[in-house]
């Protein structure tokens, strides 16, 4: 037993080493997208299509990132590990509770950039980098607000099974109905804000969707902390 758990913690090392790898090609595909913004302003000989040349080897980056990480999730000799630690479920729900409360942090320049874009869209002055920055600042909220609700590894059987039982559950219908409510009342307001100047609500709707995601991935960290006594 002792021979099986030693290749087990063998092959966990590698499967770690090989997602955060592909962890960090994806933040480097992420980064080259603002990169390609700042580029295409620059006005330098040739900006352009080397702008939108970094942008393609960005995305393809990132979906590599994606196929390779897939290769290398959580397995048998995972569970195996964990459970010898004192509980994988437990471990895999803390985990998912602490990224859900991180991601905020990394949207606030897609944010910042979004509503600077579509401030300049509205206005009529809105350029390549602002339509690029306004349809990209809606990506992270989105992909935290399909994590609240389950929906982001829907296919993946064995995930579900460790993540969905009644408290977890009941973490993910508090959360969604705090973004149910954030999500009303910063609409009154942009409404309000709308009937003002109809450019500064089109240009509020990026801050509107991360508020509102935020509230959902700290209200579901909350209750998991709460949960665990931390």
């Amino acid at each position: 037993m002792s021979d099986e758990l030693e290749k087990a913690r063998a092959n966990e090392r590698h499967r770690a080493r090989r997602l955060w790898m592909a962890a960090g090609l994806g933040g480097l595909g992420v980064a080259a997208l603002p990169c390609a913004a700042f580029l295409w302003n620059t006005g330098w000989p040739a900006s352009e299509p080397l702008a939108v040349m970094l942008a393609v080897v960005g995305i393809s980056v990132v979906a590599s990132s994606f196929a390779w990480g897939g290769r290398h999730m959580p397995n048998g000799d995972t569970i195996r590990v964990e459970n010898a630690k004192g509980g994988y479920r437990d471990m895999i729900q803390k985990q998912r509770a602490v990224s859900m409360a991180l991601m905020p942090i990394t949207s606030l320049y897609l944010v910042y950039r979004g509503t600077l874009g579509a401030w300049n869209i509205a206005n009529g002055r809105g350029d390549q980098a602002d339509w690029s920055m306004a349809a990209l600042s809606p990506m992270i909220p989105l992909v935290l607000l399909l994590m609240v609700a389950g929906l982001d590894n829907s296919g993946d059987k064995k995930m579900k099974r460790l993540l969905e039982d009644e408290l977890t559950l009941s973490f993910r219908r508090s959360a969604l109905n705090m973004a149910l409510a954030v999500a009303m009342v910063g609409l009154l307001g942009v409404f309000a804000l709308g009937l003002w100047r109809p450019e500064a609500a089109v240009a509020a709707m990026p801050g509107l969707m991360f508020v509102t995601s935020s509230a959902a991935g700290l209200r579901y960290w909350q209750l998991d902390r709460r949960a665990s006594g931390g």
